[in-house]
Protein backbone atom coordinates (compact mmCIF):
# COMPACT_ATOMS: atom_id res chain seq x y z
CA UNK A 1 0.00 0.00 0.00
CA UNK A 2 0.52 3.84 -0.72
CA UNK A 3 2.34 5.24 2.29
CA UNK A 4 -0.23 8.40 1.82
CA UNK A 5 -2.70 5.98 1.27
CA UNK A 6 -1.99 3.94 4.48
CA UNK A 7 -1.79 7.34 6.57
CA UNK A 8 -5.36 8.52 5.79
CA UNK A 9 -6.71 5.05 6.81
CA UNK A 10 -5.20 5.22 9.67
CA UNK A 11 -5.78 9.07 10.60
CA UNK A 12 -9.49 8.03 10.14
CA UNK A 13 -9.13 4.81 12.63
CA UNK A 14 -7.47 7.50 14.85
CA UNK A 15 -10.42 9.84 14.43
CA UNK A 16 -12.91 7.26 15.10
CA UNK A 17 -11.96 5.99 17.97
CA UNK A 18 -12.16 9.71 19.56
CA UNK A 19 -8.32 10.55 19.56
CA UNK A 20 -8.37 14.22 19.97
CA UNK A 21 -7.37 16.28 17.14
CA UNK A 22 -4.36 17.74 18.64
CA UNK A 23 -3.30 14.33 18.25
CA UNK A 24 -4.29 13.37 14.87
CA UNK A 25 -2.60 16.67 13.58
CA UNK A 26 0.60 15.58 14.99
CA UNK A 27 0.27 11.93 14.19
CA UNK A 28 -0.12 13.55 10.76
CA UNK A 29 2.65 16.17 11.11
CA UNK A 30 5.59 13.42 12.44
CA UNK A 31 4.09 10.76 9.09
CA UNK A 32 4.19 13.19 6.46
CA UNK A 33 8.04 14.03 7.58
CA UNK A 34 8.54 10.73 7.04
CA UNK A 35 7.05 10.39 3.67
CA UNK A 36 9.07 13.67 2.77
CA UNK A 37 12.22 11.52 4.41
CA UNK A 38 11.61 8.47 2.26
CA UNK A 39 10.85 10.71 -0.97
CA UNK A 40 13.92 12.61 -0.78
CA UNK A 41 16.44 9.71 0.04
CA UNK A 42 15.07 8.08 -3.51
CA UNK A 43 15.98 11.38 -5.56
CA UNK A 44 19.33 11.95 -4.21
CA UNK A 45 20.28 8.27 -3.25
CA UNK A 46 21.25 9.06 0.31
CA UNK A 47 21.16 10.74 3.27
CA UNK A 48 20.31 13.96 2.22
CA UNK A 49 21.98 17.05 2.87
CA UNK A 50 20.80 20.62 4.07
CA UNK A 51 21.79 21.79 0.52
CA UNK A 52 19.56 18.96 -1.13
CA UNK A 53 16.91 19.34 0.71
CA UNK A 54 16.89 23.39 0.46
CA UNK A 55 17.36 22.73 -3.60
CA UNK A 56 14.88 20.19 -4.05
CA UNK A 57 11.69 21.42 -6.66
CA UNK A 58 8.67 20.76 -4.84
CA UNK A 59 6.79 19.28 -7.82
CA UNK A 60 9.43 17.06 -7.80
CA UNK A 61 9.16 15.85 -3.94
CA UNK A 62 5.27 15.48 -4.04
CA UNK A 63 5.59 13.47 -7.48
CA UNK A 64 7.77 11.00 -5.19
CA UNK A 65 5.95 11.17 -2.33
CA UNK A 66 3.08 9.62 -4.05
CA UNK A 67 5.07 6.43 -5.00
CA UNK A 68 6.42 6.11 -1.40
CA UNK A 69 5.07 2.76 0.01
CA UNK A 70 3.99 2.32 3.66
CA UNK A 71 6.66 -0.39 4.16
CA UNK A 72 9.50 2.07 3.04
CA UNK A 73 9.16 4.42 6.37
CA UNK A 74 8.46 0.91 8.47
CA UNK A 75 11.47 -0.60 8.55
CA UNK A 76 13.95 -0.81 11.06
CA UNK A 77 16.81 0.81 8.60
CA UNK A 78 14.45 3.76 7.68
CA UNK A 79 14.19 4.67 10.92
CA UNK A 80 18.17 4.64 11.98
CA UNK A 81 18.64 7.41 9.73
CA UNK A 82 15.35 9.23 9.75
CA UNK A 83 15.15 9.64 13.11
CA UNK A 84 18.72 11.41 14.06
CA UNK A 85 18.36 13.28 11.11
CA UNK A 86 14.89 15.08 11.39
CA UNK A 87 15.78 15.97 15.03
CA UNK A 88 18.42 17.95 13.90
CA UNK A 89 15.15 20.25 12.81
CA UNK A 90 16.11 19.58 8.64
CA UNK A 91 13.07 19.93 7.75
CA UNK A 92 11.65 22.39 9.87
CA UNK A 93 9.76 25.27 8.10
CA UNK A 94 11.01 27.84 10.92
CA UNK A 95 14.57 28.05 12.03
CA UNK A 96 14.68 26.24 14.91
CA UNK A 97 11.74 24.29 15.00
CA UNK A 98 11.26 20.76 15.41
CA UNK A 99 14.18 20.03 17.02
CA UNK A 100 12.51 18.99 20.79
CA UNK A 101 12.47 15.83 22.57
CA UNK A 102 9.07 16.05 22.27
CA UNK A 103 9.27 15.86 18.58
CA UNK A 104 11.64 13.42 18.32
CA UNK A 105 9.38 11.31 20.65
CA UNK A 106 6.12 12.07 18.22
CA UNK A 107 8.13 10.29 15.39
CA UNK A 108 9.24 7.47 17.16
CA UNK A 109 5.50 7.07 18.54
CA UNK A 110 3.95 7.96 15.00
CA UNK A 111 6.02 5.57 13.12
CA UNK A 112 5.09 2.61 15.81
CA UNK A 113 1.69 3.26 15.95
CA UNK A 114 1.29 3.39 12.01
CA UNK A 115 3.16 0.40 11.77
CA UNK A 116 0.84 -1.30 14.28
CA UNK A 117 -2.40 -0.22 12.24
CA UNK A 118 -0.60 -1.96 9.33
CA UNK A 119 -0.11 -5.72 11.21
CA UNK A 120 3.93 -4.46 11.09
CA UNK A 121 6.34 -5.06 13.69
CA UNK A 122 6.74 -1.77 14.91
CA UNK A 123 10.53 -0.38 15.18
CA UNK A 124 12.23 -0.96 18.11
CA UNK A 125 14.88 2.40 17.54
CA UNK A 126 14.71 4.19 20.47
CA UNK A 127 14.24 8.11 19.26
CA UNK A 128 17.26 10.47 19.38
CA UNK A 129 18.09 12.42 22.64
CA UNK A 130 18.39 15.74 21.55
CA UNK A 131 21.44 17.99 23.58
CA UNK A 132 19.60 20.23 26.04
CA UNK A 133 20.00 23.65 26.19
CA UNK A 134 22.53 24.96 29.37
CA UNK A 135 19.71 26.00 32.32
CA UNK A 136 19.82 29.50 32.34
CA UNK A 137 21.36 31.00 35.76
CA UNK A 138 18.37 31.81 37.30
CA UNK A 139 18.05 31.01 41.13
CA UNK A 140 15.85 31.01 44.05
CA UNK A 141 16.11 34.79 44.31
CA UNK A 142 15.80 35.81 40.91
CA UNK A 143 12.88 33.65 40.57
CA UNK A 144 11.38 34.89 44.04
CA UNK A 145 11.93 38.53 42.58
CA UNK A 146 9.51 37.16 39.40
CA UNK A 147 6.90 35.84 41.63
CA UNK A 148 6.22 39.21 43.99
CA UNK A 149 6.51 41.47 40.15
CA UNK A 150 3.90 39.50 39.07
CA UNK A 151 1.09 40.08 41.31
CA UNK A 152 2.59 43.78 42.17
CA UNK A 153 0.06 44.95 39.87
CA UNK A 154 -2.95 46.19 41.98
CA UNK A 155 -5.18 44.15 41.53
CA UNK A 156 -3.34 41.46 39.86
CA UNK A 157 -5.11 38.94 37.40
CA UNK A 158 -6.29 35.67 38.58
CA UNK A 159 -3.34 33.87 36.05
CA UNK A 160 -0.50 36.08 37.40
CA UNK A 161 -1.54 34.87 41.35
CA UNK A 162 -1.88 31.63 39.94
CA UNK A 163 1.60 31.64 38.61
CA UNK A 164 3.05 33.77 41.61
CA UNK A 165 1.90 30.96 43.77
CA UNK A 166 3.09 27.79 41.61
CA UNK A 167 6.52 29.70 41.41
CA UNK A 168 6.46 29.62 45.18
CA UNK A 169 5.98 26.23 45.37
CA UNK A 170 8.74 25.54 42.29
CA UNK A 171 11.23 26.95 44.47
CA UNK A 172 9.93 25.15 47.21
CA UNK A 173 9.82 21.74 45.49
CA UNK A 174 11.10 21.95 41.20
CA UNK A 175 8.11 19.82 40.01
CA UNK A 176 7.27 18.41 37.03
CA UNK A 177 4.02 19.52 35.37
CA UNK A 178 1.83 16.34 35.18
CA UNK A 179 2.80 16.39 39.39
CA UNK A 180 1.64 20.19 39.70
CA UNK A 181 -1.61 18.93 38.10
CA UNK A 182 -1.97 15.80 40.58
CA UNK A 183 -1.45 18.07 43.60
CA UNK A 184 -4.77 18.43 45.16
CA UNK A 185 -5.76 21.20 48.17
CA UNK A 186 -5.14 18.26 50.26
CA UNK A 187 -1.52 18.70 49.89
CA UNK A 188 -1.62 22.41 51.29
CA UNK A 189 -1.17 22.10 54.92
CA UNK A 190 -1.23 25.39 57.03
CA UNK A 191 -0.15 24.71 60.66
CA UNK A 192 -1.62 26.66 63.79
CA UNK A 193 1.77 28.70 63.42
CA UNK A 194 0.73 29.81 60.12
CA UNK A 195 3.47 27.42 58.49
CA UNK A 196 2.65 26.41 54.79
CA UNK A 197 3.94 22.97 53.91
CA UNK A 198 3.17 20.82 50.63
CA UNK A 199 4.44 16.87 49.69
CA UNK A 200 8.87 17.66 49.47
CA UNK A 201 10.47 16.04 46.15
CA UNK A 202 10.19 12.04 46.49
CA UNK A 203 13.38 10.34 47.44
CA UNK A 204 15.33 7.66 44.83
CA UNK A 205 14.23 4.20 45.59
CA UNK A 206 17.95 3.64 46.93
CA UNK A 207 18.41 7.18 48.89
CA UNK A 208 18.02 6.74 52.40
CA UNK A 209 15.84 9.27 54.34
CA UNK A 210 17.85 11.89 55.77
CA UNK A 211 17.19 12.61 59.70
CA UNK A 212 14.15 14.41 60.30
CA UNK A 213 12.47 13.81 57.07
CA UNK A 214 8.83 13.86 57.37
CA UNK A 215 8.16 13.91 52.86
CA UNK A 216 7.52 17.37 53.61
CA UNK A 217 8.61 21.26 52.58
CA UNK A 218 7.69 24.29 54.00
CA UNK A 219 7.87 27.38 52.15
CA UNK A 220 9.21 30.38 53.72
CA UNK A 221 6.41 32.42 55.05
CA UNK A 222 6.43 35.22 51.94
CA UNK A 223 5.92 32.39 49.68
CA UNK A 224 3.11 30.85 51.80
CA UNK A 225 1.30 33.63 51.62
CA UNK A 226 1.36 33.65 48.09
CA UNK A 227 0.03 30.14 47.88
CA UNK A 228 -2.94 31.24 50.08
CA UNK A 229 -3.74 33.96 47.85
CA UNK A 230 -4.35 31.57 44.94
CA UNK A 231 -6.43 29.41 47.15
CA UNK A 232 -8.54 32.40 47.88
CA UNK A 233 -8.96 33.55 43.87
CA UNK A 234 -9.09 29.46 42.93
CA UNK A 235 -12.54 29.59 45.65
CA UNK A 236 -14.29 32.08 43.46
CA UNK A 237 -13.30 30.05 40.37
CA UNK A 238 -15.15 26.64 41.55
CA UNK A 239 -17.54 28.49 43.00
CA UNK A 240 -19.50 29.18 39.88
CA UNK A 241 -18.92 25.84 39.03
CA UNK A 242 -22.03 23.19 38.97
CA UNK A 243 -22.14 20.18 40.36
CA UNK A 244 -19.27 18.82 42.83
CA UNK A 245 -16.27 21.41 42.64
CA UNK A 246 -12.48 20.06 42.01
CA UNK A 247 -10.32 19.04 44.88
CA UNK A 248 -7.48 19.73 42.15
CA UNK A 249 -4.93 22.22 43.49
CA UNK A 250 -4.54 24.40 40.21
CA UNK A 251 -7.69 24.81 37.71
CA UNK A 252 -8.17 27.20 34.83
CA UNK A 253 -8.04 30.84 34.92
CA UNK A 254 -10.46 31.03 32.06
CA UNK A 255 -13.12 29.71 29.86
CA UNK A 256 -11.22 27.53 26.77
CA UNK A 257 -12.01 25.60 23.94
CA UNK A 258 -11.31 21.93 23.73
CA UNK A 259 -9.87 20.60 20.55
CA UNK A 260 -13.38 18.88 19.56
CA UNK A 261 -14.70 22.88 19.82
CA UNK A 262 -16.74 22.34 23.85
CA UNK A 263 -16.31 24.79 25.78
CA UNK A 264 -14.21 24.20 29.64
CA UNK A 265 -15.54 26.81 31.61
CA UNK A 266 -12.85 28.54 33.76
CA UNK A 267 -12.46 26.65 37.37
CA UNK A 268 -11.64 22.97 36.01
CA UNK A 269 -8.67 20.86 36.89
CA UNK A 270 -5.74 22.08 34.90
CA UNK A 271 -3.75 19.50 32.61
CA UNK A 272 -0.04 19.73 32.01
CA UNK A 273 -0.28 20.35 27.91
CA UNK A 274 -1.86 23.68 29.72
CA UNK A 275 -0.07 24.68 32.41
CA UNK A 276 2.89 24.74 30.04
CA UNK A 277 0.73 26.84 27.58
CA UNK A 278 0.24 29.30 30.08
CA UNK A 279 3.33 29.48 31.83
CA UNK A 280 5.15 30.06 28.31
CA UNK A 281 2.70 32.64 27.07
CA UNK A 282 2.58 34.62 30.73
CA UNK A 283 6.91 34.47 30.35
CA UNK A 284 6.76 35.87 27.01
CA UNK A 285 4.81 38.51 28.23
CA UNK A 286 7.04 39.35 31.52
CA UNK A 287 10.20 39.21 29.11
CA UNK A 288 8.86 41.63 26.52
CA UNK A 289 7.75 43.81 30.09
CA UNK A 290 11.34 43.48 31.13
CA UNK A 291 12.54 44.39 28.24
CA UNK A 292 10.93 47.67 27.91
CA UNK A 293 11.89 48.44 31.39
CA UNK A 294 8.08 48.33 32.63
CA UNK A 295 9.60 45.10 34.95
CA UNK A 296 12.19 45.80 37.70
CA UNK A 297 15.69 44.20 36.41
CA UNK A 298 16.31 40.62 38.01
CA UNK A 299 18.91 39.87 40.56
CA UNK A 300 21.72 38.04 39.41
CA UNK A 301 21.67 34.31 39.19
CA UNK A 302 24.14 31.61 39.95
CA UNK A 303 27.93 33.07 39.72
CA UNK A 304 26.87 36.16 39.31
CA UNK A 305 26.02 35.45 36.32
CA UNK A 306 23.04 38.25 35.26
CA UNK A 307 19.64 36.72 34.81
CA UNK A 308 18.15 38.54 31.64
CA UNK A 309 14.72 36.71 31.08
CA UNK A 310 11.95 33.98 32.62
CA UNK A 311 13.04 30.79 30.65
CA UNK A 312 10.17 30.11 28.03
CA UNK A 313 10.10 26.01 28.94
CA UNK A 314 8.78 24.87 32.21
CA UNK A 315 11.32 22.20 31.77
CA UNK A 316 14.10 24.77 31.63
CA UNK A 317 12.86 26.73 34.51
CA UNK A 318 12.40 22.93 36.61
CA UNK A 319 15.63 21.81 35.28
CA UNK A 320 17.80 25.03 36.56
CA UNK A 321 16.01 24.91 40.50
CA UNK A 322 17.18 20.96 40.28
CA UNK A 323 20.95 22.02 39.92
CA UNK A 324 20.83 24.82 42.25
CA UNK A 325 23.33 24.41 45.35
CA UNK A 326 22.29 24.36 48.70
CA UNK A 327 23.59 28.27 48.99
CA UNK A 328 21.57 29.68 46.03
CA UNK A 329 18.41 28.55 47.11
CA UNK A 330 18.36 30.92 50.27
Amino acid sequence: MLARAAIQTYLGVLERSGASRSTRRQREWALSQAVTAASLQRIHGDVPTEEQVRETLPDQLTVMENRIDVTEILSEEFAAWFLPWAATGILAKSEGAAKSQAASRARAAALRALALANGSTPITHTEPAVQLRTPTPMNARALRHVAFDLVAIDPPSKAAVRLSAMLGVMITTPLRPVDLCDMTLDDVRTSTDGRVTIPALPLAPDEPAPAGYTGRATLEPALGHLLENWLEVRQTLVDKLEGSPPNTLWVSVRASPTDEGVIRPAGLPLHPRGLERSYVGQAKNFNAELAAGSRTTLPLGRDGVPVSHLPLSFDHLRRSLLTLEDSERL
